[in-house]
């Protein structure tokens, strides 16, 4: 996807066509008000049999990954810092109240200055020992030991028990201490009206952050310091909340919004399912082969939760079925996707003979964002398909607007004002780019305000 063919085309926007937005609007409408109507009648007209989990494409090693970094570094103008931070107008005061522009305060010197701090001073992602919880003061601890933890973000009534039935996380990108990750959930919040479980990737360093993606790009799949793989300790505790909240017999929907390095431990996250559904089909078939099957510490980790409860004793169908259901809950939202593989777990027919793909994926990205670059917007993810492999429909904005990387600056706010209907917003930023998009717009715009929309495998 190349940079220059905006640059010569001055880069702006279609005018909106007031009818067809007008037509986009009536049908996010409609899906809104088929909230009522539960998945259970789409599930039940699947055929057990048409159930079958998907393959992972094969991981790239660190010559691969080097090769992706050069690609997505060739966009003309080679604006790299306007490309993660935005036009340079924009990053001066004032602000919208959640703009990650404002954790440098003058004002608040004491936050700013912890988060200087935590992008800067290289730290463990690891709960300190015994002996230095025991006897090192807080802040010493702060300084060199940042794990990554969950935190519950409340809906704007400061609820966490609205929409019960449903389960929201958020996992964030790099460069993330907690009040930037509160400012990304609390906007998240106010956009959809539901409370999260923020899986806060803690900063370790912005020089950690990046050595982390890079592990996780590479699907390093044992947490052992000791070994040449390894994988990153925020994918274990994400794998564990998402199945977990998969498995729970209350919950009819499962939501993943993701950003930046958050999009990696996702993909991590989704490697990890679908390898333990095959060991679940193989248990299922064979329940002595258990001692021989291939298993990492993290496949290990969500085949425990999956195998939780009778699911061995169930009948072939009945299994199919369950699983069908299981993936049917889960729907992943990614925005300036950099993994280099986000794969189906599953593929299942509808009714129609259509083949779904399982969890339901959905991608945003910013034309220039060279984060975006290194995966879903990657150059080679066409003329190299063998090294990029993301699923789900793209939604793109392209053209001057389209610079910067930061969620609620440079992702969130235009969505929010074009669901507002705000001022001069009457355009829909993000725009289908893959023939998969089955509508103009993204579902996730569905969520808005409260909404629930009609289940995506009907």
């Amino acid at each position: 996807m190349s940079a220059n063919a905006n640059i010569d085309t001055h880069q702006l926007n279609p005018a909106p066509d007031k009818e067809q937005e007008n037509e986009q609007k009536n049908a996010l409408k409609s899906e809104q008000r088929s909230d009522q109507k539960p998945d259970t009648p789409a599930l039940r007209s699947l055929s057990p049999k048409t159930f079958s989990v998907v393959s992972p494409p094969p991981t790239n090693g660190y010559e691969q990954l080097l090769s992706i970094v050069l690609e997505a570094l060739k966009f003309f103008p080679p604006l790299y810092i306007q490309s993660i931070f935005g036009p340079v107008m924009s990053w001066l005061p004032p602000h919208q109240t959640e703009s990650e522009f404002n954790i440098l305060d003058l004002w608040r010197p004491l936050r700013t200055t912890d988060y200087l701090v935590d992008v800067t001073v290289p730290a463990f992602s690891h709960a300190p020992n015994r002996w230095f919880r025991t006897f090192a003061p807080p802040l010493v601890q702060h300084l060199f030991w940042r794990p990554s933890n969950y935190f519950q973000q409340p809906d704007p009534f400061a609820s966490d028990n609205s929409f019960a039935n449903e389960h929201w996380f958020f996992i964030n990108g790099v460069a993330t201490n907690e009040p930037v990750a509160r400012m990304n959930s609390v906007l998240l919040s106010k956009l959809f009206n539901r409370p999260l479980t923020v899986v806060h990737n803690e900063t370790d360093s912005l020089i950690l952050d990046l050595l982390q993606a890079a592990i996780g790009k590479t699907f390093k799949t044992d947490p052992s310091l000791s070994k040449y793989q390894t994988m990153t300790e925020p994918t274990i505790k994400a794998t564990l909340a998402i199945l977990e909240a998969l498995k729970a017999p209350d919950k009819d929907k499962v939501v993943v919004i993701c950003h930046s390095q958050g999009t990696i431990i996702a993909a991590n996250v989704l490697r990890a399912l679908g390898k333990a559904l095959r060991h679940v089909n193989q248990l299922h078939k064979d329940p002595g082969s258990l001692p021989t099957l291939d298993l990492q510490f993290i496949d290990e980790l969500a085949l425990e939760v999956l195998l939780r409860g009778d699911i061995l004793e169930k009948s072939n169908t009945d299994l199919q079925t369950y699983l069908t259901r299981l993936l049917s809950k889960l729907e992943v939202y990614t925005f300036a996707n950099c993994a280099d593989r986000m794969t189906y777990v599953a593929e299942v027919k509808n009714h129609h003979g259509d083949t779904i793909g399982l969890p339901y994926i959905e991608n945003f990205a910013n034309q220039f964002d060279l984060v975006a670059r290194l995966g879903v917007l990657s150059p080679l993810r066409e003329s190299d398909p063998s090294l990029i492999k993301i699923d789900g429909p793209l939604f793109e904005k392209t053209g001057l607007a389209a610079w910067g990387h930061l969620l609620n600056q440079h992702y969130l706010f235009g969505i929010r004002d074009y669901l507002e209907g705000a001022p001069g917003q009457a355009f829909n930023p993000y725009q289908p780019m893959t023939t998969s998009a089955r509508h103009h717009l993204p579902r996730l715009y569905s969520y808005y305000n409260g909404g629930r929309p009609a289940p995506y495998i009907d």
